[in-house]
């Protein structure tokens, strides 16, 4: 189908894409499938990542009780932030192999937001009880059981590095979500070397402060954690253009490598989930055939993609006919 050539078109809109060219925008989905689907050495580094984490984030919390020790439950507390951003890690991997059916377009990816915006609300309770405890401790300081806590804390200063090293194994590089995790972990070490060096200093001078303290610190930390989970989370649910992507910038970038573009306009971006970017746009074009301008469309994909990381667009071509006779 082509726009007449007499300045002329009884068609506002020309199709996006030939069937051919669906196709092959089915297969490049696929393969996009496939990267993530693929990583099974991931998934058992992740696993094991989560096995040690939650068991360490376990015997801190069993620890910090035994010991009247509220540093140590703090950083069992962190440490649960940190396994939530292991398990969001393993689950993006995990649902993105999952098979679904017309009705679910975009497959389950967003279900790993979901679960994140739970966790904040999660976090948020733990992370009020805490500082209520540390509100109580400091007017009311008690016994401390100190080598108890300084032995639990030294076993998760291990644990950390441990997780660390695993985690690093998993090509942090490569993958962002795994990176985010990994970044998690050597900020869950830092707190646990805080513990340890609380425990130090209440062993040596008797401050029993120091403990309740050293909690409201490590909360701090959780709470930024959550406030940046929160924020990225809402995002995504609300579809607002990702962080980092300019709407505009977009538009000009894809008319300077491609003078071809007359006008990208009705252009939304939107995350379905962590690093997977879809975008939606109408294409203006000098009067000319499908088989001229399915090149140009291909042009603008490979740009987005190369440029903002925009994997999949669904673009609309409009030829200057229409918008000369409107």
């Amino acid at each position: 189908m082509t726009c007449p050539t007499d300045g002329t078109c009884g068609h506002e809109h020309v199709p996006s894409e030939p069937k051919a060219h669906r196709h092959e925008q089915h297969r490049g989905h696929d393969r996009h499938h496939h990267v993530h689907v693929h990583k099974s050495r991931e998934r058992r580094l992740l696993g094991l990542a989560i096995g040690i984490t939650g068991s360490v984030a376990v015997i801190e919390f069993v620890g910090g009780w035994l010991s009247n020790s509220l540093a140590l439950i703090s950083d069992a507390g962190h440490m649960l932030t940190h396994l939530m951003a292991l398990v969001l890690s393993l689950a993006a991997i995990w649902v993105a192999s999952m098979r679904s059916g017309p009705e679910y377009s975009f497959g389950f990816y967003r279900s790993e937001t979901l679960a994140a915006l739970f966790n904040c609300f999660f976090l948020l309770a733990i992370s009020a009880w805490i500082l209520w405890e540390a509100y109580d401790k400091l007017l009311h300081p008690g016994e401390i059981a100190v080598l108890e806590m300084m032995a639990v804390a030294t076993v998760g200063l291990v644990a950390n590095l441990v997780t660390a090293v695993v985690l690093k194994q998993a090509n942090p590089e490569s993958d962002l979500n795994i990176q985010g995790a990994f970044l998690h972990m050597i900020s869950d070490t830092v707190s646990s070397v805080g513990v340890v060096v609380g425990a130090v200093v209440i062993y040596y001078t008797g401050w029993t402060v120091v403990d309740p303290l050293v909690s409201v610190v490590i909360t701090i930390m959780i709470l930024l954690w959550v406030y940046r989970l929160a924020r990225s989370s809402v995002r995504v649910l609300l579809e607002r253009a990702p962080e980092g992507i300019d709407i505009e910038r977009v538009e000009r970038t894809v008319r300077k490598h491609i003078p071809e573009v007359v006008e990208l306009h009705d252009i939304h971006i939107w995350e379905i989930t962590t690093n997977m970017y879809n975008m939606t746009a109408h294409v203006l074009l000098e009067n000319q055939s499908l088989h001229e301008a399915i090149p140009v469309l291909r042009k603008i994909k490979r740009v987005v993609k190369e440029e903002f990381n925009i994997g999949h667009a669904n673009l609309q071509l409009e030829c200057t006919c229409v918008a000369e006779e409107e």
